[in-house]
């Protein structure tokens, strides 16, 4: 079996990167990951073989070999599955101390407001035509890197209230975070959200609490952006019922080309499913309808607008995370296996993103002037004064990790 030669050793480089106050030993006994000294003899070692598997890409089999060529252990891959089953609820601590330390640092504002988007991404076990395990991320938008992390199952629904909440924080989510009962929790936090939504996301009503003519809203817009104040029926049973909740939709006319392919999507799907599709839906796909908690003496509607089209770095962030992190080439379906590749692949990226890379930090296809920011796994292809050479993700951490004098003799 032939060792990728890339796979060196950099243990030194990578464990530089956890938190000081991160004490292995202890958290994998405490966690039953390591009970008892065998084959694998710390705990140190455990988390190697667990980056080697999931971080890097090899199987099981080519694990063991290669752990046992270097010199670190030698067991067989039933054992190793073993020991990796166990420990996956310790690689997910680790996970989230790697967050927790890296949102110590300084962070980032915009107008005395810090600015995070929050999405989920789906990744599926092997065969799989649909969703199994989907993964919550916050992401702060100023620093350009995870501030929060959930893992679920294809059950766990995503929602605003996945992330926790300071005063001063704007949460940026598309339709799918428009639930009525999940808002309010957000402003009593002391923190503000801009979320899209869709003509049946919500049940409107005017802020005397008489219901509300969505589409006779749209049509009566003269301009291309505009704005009008709702009411969110949350349908609460509560005998002393709070203060409704009072918003803003922010309405922005799509330009004609937008529209038009919005529509042929949903006649495409409709077709699909073989139904007509909804007219109201059409109509509907002709605007961008964004709620918000923020005040329009400080945030006007443009701004609201322009605050949401950050957003997109969040996608990004997920291309980087399946396309160089290969977060998307889960070979295990055994949950408990899963669920450590998954946090060791987790491991090996947030460490790879404190590294390398820079994306920038407004849209490209927007008009403002573009800086940079170090947050990236590697280069983004599509930015200004970068090649369109595409690496694969275990040379761009070999390259990010590589040491002073490296030994290629030595063993990851």
């Amino acid at each position: 079996m032939k060792i990728r030669p890339e796979i060196l050793d950099h243990w030194p480089e990578v464990s530089a990167y956890f938190p000081a106050g991160f004490d292995l030993e202890a958290t994998a006994r405490s966690r039953g990951a390591f009970t008892r000294a065998r084959e694998i003899k710390n705990a140190e070692t455990l988390l190697r073989l667990a980056l080697a598997y999931g971080g890097l890409g090899m199987s099981l089999r080519e694990t063991c070999a290669w752990a046992e060529a270097g010199g670190i252990v030698s067991l067989s891959d039933p054992s190793l599955l073993e020991r990796l089953c166990k420990a996956a609820p310790w690689l997910g601590d680790i996970v989230a101390a790697l967050i927790a330390e890296q949102a110590k640092g300084p962070t980032g504002r915009w107008a005395g407001y810090r600015l995070r988007a929050l999405d989920g991404t789906s990744i599926c076990e092997p065969g799989a035509d649909r969703t199994t395990w989907r993964l919550h991320v916050g992401y702060d938008l100023a620093t350009g890197q995870v501030d929060q992390l959930e893992l679920t199952d294809v059950h766990g629904a995503e929602n605003l209230q996945r992330l926790t909440y300071a005063p001063g924080d704007i949460v940026l989510g598309d339709r799918c975070y428009a639930r009525p009962r999940d808002l309010r929790p957000v402003i009593d936090a002391g923190a503000d959200f801009i979320v899209r939504t869709g003509w049946n996301s919500l049940r409107l009503l005017r802020p005397d609490g008489e219901p509300f003519d969505l589409f006779a809203a749209l049509a009566a817009q003269a301009e291309q952006e505009g704005e009008v104040q709702v009411r969110i029926y949350e349908g609460t049973t509560e005998a002393a019922p709070p203060e409704p909740l009072i918003l803003r939709l922010v309405v922005r006319r799509k330009d004609p080309e937008q529209a038009q392919a919005e529509q042929k999507r949903l006649m495409k799907d409709a077709k699909k499913r073989g139904k007509q599709p909804d007219p109201r839906s059409l109509e509907a796909a002709k605007y961008i309808l964004l709620l918000t908690s923020l005040p329009a003496s400080t945030f006007p509607s443009a701004d609201i607008l322009t605050l949401y089209r950050l957003r997109w770095q969040i996608e990004l962030a997920f291309k980087r995370f399946k396309s160089l992190a290969g977060l998307d080439m889960l070979p295990a379906k055994k949950p408990e296996l899963a669920r450590a590749w998954i946090y060791a692949r987790l491991i090996v990226a947030i460490i790879a993103e404190q590294i390398a890379g820079q994306v920038p930090d407004s849209s490209p296809s927007g008009p403002d002037k573009i800086t940079r920011k170090p947050i990236a796994l590697a280069s983004h292809e599509d930015s200004p004064g970068h090649g369109l050479r595409r690496h694969s993700w275990t040379a761009s951490v070999a390259n990010c990790l590589q040491p002073l004098h490296p030994n290629p003799s030595s063993p990851l």
